[in-house]
């Protein structure tokens, strides 16, 4: 459609399409990043009001357990508990001055509903409470009263006893109670003190939001259901609270989405309680609780809606007067040929741009031969330039520390043979250092041999190594200083926690028309993390290679591993190999080669610039 249309078309329905979805991706994002943030608000608000909701119930439990405790504590009743055969001959005063004492350890508020100590064998209760029931009580037993069971088998702590029909009164007022068995220090049972809170209590600790349908349960850590309580409340019904359970004991605090029995999404929000172990669950509608995403997700729509609408029509009357430049500069552009590089414009103050334009026109293909030679000229010249420096590099520490073994050496006196060949051999290293460009492995390894041996001079019994290079191998060429890296890394990193005496092994192999060099030391080997960040400087080196040309740039990736395998792809291009693995028992072994050339390719393997990503199975840094 846009094909034979004009510029100001194409330029209008361009930036329209373009700007559309840049407006449509931000209202995505305000949208989605606004419902997250207002369902975190939601979350986090009802994980509070469940927070505040679970200390309500952890006081009470507290209460009824203080007030227990106090019982056991207090010497008068005690003296009585302890001795139960003598609570049925106690007078009326001194039964009076019992529940008395009840009455003020339950405080003058009465936090509790109903305090009862009782003892089903002796067949005593007191109370300061209504006891009218007792009797029917002490005729069914301990064990008849289904309530009371768990508490037979108890061994003296507390024991919260789920909401229950106060058995006690013929009122049969619906309570839940924390009930202790009376033990002395030797472990005889003496009877039981149970402290009752009102159901309705449980009721109270939660109170819905009336624009939100909600429900509030309470499992206990057997996963019950502690409240509601079918046997108690016929209203209740466990049929969705079976649904949540497998949700809410997930863990200690959290929050879920889950359908309940009629298939509502509904948003489940759990808290356990950390003194009882019971699980304070709110249930609420999913739509309902979220109901505010939905308002300001089309608040959000509509503004972004005004905001295209504004920005649509700026960019009509944009477009309108940006082609009647480009219109002239067309026109000007047709007469152009390569003997008049001139715009022929009418130049007025409204087109200094396409006056400027004419001016860099012409300077443009006055320079555009000249650029194009000293880029390729400059191109040869940086490409050689980083080869060499690839190749030159030497530890200077290394020259340190073996000028001071031969000054060491001298001054003691030893053996004036072994002082003139370490000369000798560092001498034949430093003018290795400024040979050919690239090597025969014979020259390689004699070099390396070198290095070795002014190693195993300071070192000493420390230090050993052995050369395996099979005789193939031998006119097979490298870059200059290829091997002796890789003997450097071992002796700085692998040997760095390792004890004496250290041990290097270079092999060299032919096979199957590849050839290949290893480097095997008894270090301490690698681990991931450092194998991590060595394939991480591979990977940057190789980025850096394709934005720039496939050049190759030592610059902080140092001597060893990384340099090494640039200098090879240089010279063996998309055939040269490495690998680094783990020695089974100790120590690391570094592999590397390439595809030896048969008919008119010789060992002189020229690459064509391609890179191929090294295998390392492991790997230290470099």
């Amino acid at each position: 459609m846009l094909k034979n249309g004009s510029l100001q078309t194409k330029i209008f329905v361009t930036y329209s399409i373009l700007i559309l979805l840049i407006i449509a991706c931000i209202v995505a994002a305000l949208a989605v990043y606004s419902s997250k943030m207002v369902q975190k608000g939601v979350y986090t608000g009802t994980e509070r009001l469940l927070q505040k909701i679970t200390e309500q119930f952890d006081g009470r439990v507290k209460d009824m357990e203080r007030i227990n405790v106090s019982l056991l504590l207090d010497e008068n009743l005690a003296k009585h508990l302890y001795t139960p055969a003598s609570i049925p001959g106690l007078g009326v005063q001194d039964t009076r001055k019992l529940t008395n004492t009840i009455s003020s350890i339950n405080g003058p508020f009465s936090s509790a509903f109903k305090i009862v100590a009782f003892n089903f064998e002796h067949k005593y209760a007191l109370s300061p409470q209504s006891l009218d029931n007792a009797e029917a009580l002490f005729q069914a037993g301990l064990e008849g009263i289904p309530i009371f069971a768990p508490l037979a088998d108890g061994d003296g702590s507390f024991t919260l006893l789920p909401p229950h029909l106060d058995n006690w009164s013929q009122l049969q007022v619906p309570v839940f109670s924390l009930s202790r068995k009376i033990k002395d220090a030797a472990g005889r049972e003496y009877g039981y003190i149970e402290v009752q809170q009102r159901y309705s209590d449980l009721a109270r600790l939660y109170e819905p939001d009336p624009a939100i349908d909600s429900e509030f349960y309470i499992f206990d850590p057997t996963g019950d259901l502690f409240y509601p309580r079918p046997s108690i409340d016929a209203s209740a019904s466990a049929e969705d609270a079976e649904l949540y359970k497998p949700y809410v004991f997930a863990g200690s605090s959290g929050s879920a989405s889950v359908r309940n029995s009629g298939g509502e999404p509904m948003l489940l929000t759990y808290r356990q309680s950390p003194l009882t172990g019971h699980v304070l669950t709110i249930a609420q509608s999913r739509e309902q609780a979220l109901a505010s995403v939905g308002r300001l997700n089309a608040l959000i729509v509509g503004a972004g809606l005004l905001v295209l609408l504004a920005t649509l029509i700026v960019l009509h009357h944009s477009s309108k007067r940006l082609t009647l430049p480009l219109r002239t500069l067309g026109s000007s552009l047709k007469q152009v040929t390569l003997s008049n590089l001139a715009l022929n414009i009418d130049y007025t103050d409204k087109n200094n741009e396409l006056q400027q334009l004419d001016r860099l026109f012409r300077k443009m293909f006055s320079r555009l031969q000249l650029s194009i030679e000293q880029l390729t000229e400059a191109g040869e010249r940086e490409a050689k330039a980083q080869l060499l420096a690839l190749q030159s590099q030497i530890n200077p520490h290394f020259i340190h520390n073996t000028l001071a073994t031969i000054g060491a050496a001298a001054k003691q006196g030893e053996q004036p043979e072994k002082v003139a060949e370490m000369c000798r051999q560092l001498s034949s290293q430093l003018r290795y250092t400024t040979s050919s460009d690239f090597v025969r492995v014979e020259d390689e390894i004699e070099y390396t041999r070198n290095y070795l041996n002014l190693l195993k001079y300071r070192y000493e019994e420390h230090f050993d190594f052995e050369i395996d290079i099979d005789p193939e191998l031998r006119d097979i060429e490298l870059p200059r200083i290829t091997i002796q890296p890789f003997v450097e890394n071992a002796m700085k990193h692998a040997f760095a926690s390792v004890p004496p005496p250290w041990h290097i092994r270079i092999e060299g192999r032919v096979a199957g028309g590849h050839w290949k060099i290893a480097v095997l030391d008894d270090g301490a080997g690698a681990d991931e993390p450092t194998l991590e960040e060595l394939r991480a400087k591979i990977e940057a080196l190789f980025s850096n290679e394709r934005r720039s040309g496939d050049k190759v740039h030592s610059g902080s990736y140092s001597l060893g591993i990384v340099n090494t395998y640039a200098r090879l792809m240089l010279l063996h291009g998309e055939s040269a190999t490495m690998k680094i693995e783990n020695v089974p028992g100790r120590g690391l072994k570094v592999s590397f080669g390439g595809k030896i050339k048969t008919g008119t390719e010789d060992g002189h393997v020229q690459g064509n610039g391609s890179r191929r990503r090294a295998s390392f199975d492991s790997g230290h840094s470099v």
